[in-house]
């Protein structure tokens, strides 16, 4: 079995599609950061951790909207995908979990 994943044009919309995911799921996340703080229980929640929380949701969704244009623009000029796609696509995932982790401790914070 070839763990290389697919080949060529396949491969590059597999990878669309999960950059997309990324940038949907960091948004609705920003959403939840934001709406969150709204609430009259996030008066306890410092700033600061609501500003780490914000901007690691941002640069990860950044990273993921970024990549996929990478991907679009290689894809139409005929190009190999650049280096940056492939390191986006283990760091953004990463940068993304360390916001949404985040998220949950200010949410179970706020809540209890």
């Amino acid at each position: 079995m070839d763990d290389s994943g697919p080949p060529g044009p396949d491969r590059e919309a597999m990878l669309y599609d999960w950059f997309k995911h990324l940038t949907s799921m960091s948004l609705l996340a920003l959403g939840g950061v934001l709406s969150l703080s709204q609430l009259s229980a996030a008066a306890d929640i410092k700033r600061s951790t609501l500003i780490l929380v914000l901007v690691l949701l941002g640069v990860a969704g950044v990273m993921a909207f970024s990549a996929a244009d990478q991907i679009v623009h290689a894809r139409t000029k005929g190009e190999p995908l650049p280096r940056q796609v492939l390191w986006m696509q283990r760091a953004t995932p990463a940068v993304l979990g360390m916001g949404l982790g985040a998220f949950l401790y200010v949410f179970v914070k706020a809540v209890g």
